[in-house]
């Protein structure tokens, strides 16, 4: 795994887990985003009633199971899409792309991370217009940091800010 610098926008707010449109609209949102960036969602991790692990699988391999859940209107706790490359070793380090929306933690968010020459060529005002569709937004930021720092960690507050080296934070709203 290569260390580069990451942007992530992370929108911190309500999202109501039983509303399976909301997640239907969120999943085709995060696909077609990817896609305008010239990357390709390949890979995916969801938690619902009846996918109990978040393991990070080929969306071809799991796509089916969430669409089954949507239309059985089944409680959707998590759902992360990645761009990784062919070869990746680590998923949590590799991507070229990681979109998350989880309410499976003590802040539920939406963050979306890239590699900072990615989001530099983005309309973030409008990726974070669309985002909020998908939250009952409270509070956000914009950061930067390594990947190897793990972006996900600093945005599920788990530890202090203090502890992470490379955080730069750009933008409050």
């Amino acid at each position: 795994m290569v260390e580069r610098l990451t942007t992530s926008i992370v929108l911190y707010g309500e999202i109501d887990s039983s509303n399976s449109d909301k997640w239907l609209y969120f999943y085709n949102y995060v696909l077609n985003f990817i896609k305008s960036i010239n990357l390709s969602p390949n890979y995916m991790a969801v938690s619902n009633e009846s996918i109990k692990s978040s393991k990070i699988s080929p969306i071809k391999r799991v796509e089916k199971n969430l669409l089954s859940a949507i239309e059985n209107k089944e409680e959707i706790s998590s759902l992360s899409i990645y761009s990784l490359p062919d070869k990746f070793e680590t998923a949590a380090f590799d991507y070229n792309a990681y979109i998350c929306r989880t309410n499976r933690l003590k802040y539920s968010h939406i963050i979306i991370t890239l590699p900072i020459e990615i989001y530099k060529k983005i309309d973030y005002k409008q990726l974070i217009a669309g985002l909020e569709n998908f939250i009952e937004l409270q509070s956000g930021e914009i950061f930067n940091m390594s990947n190897l720092e793990s972006p996900q960690l600093y945005a599920s507050k788990a530890n202090a800010p203090s502890t992470f080296k490379t955080l730069d934070v750009t933008a409050n709203f």
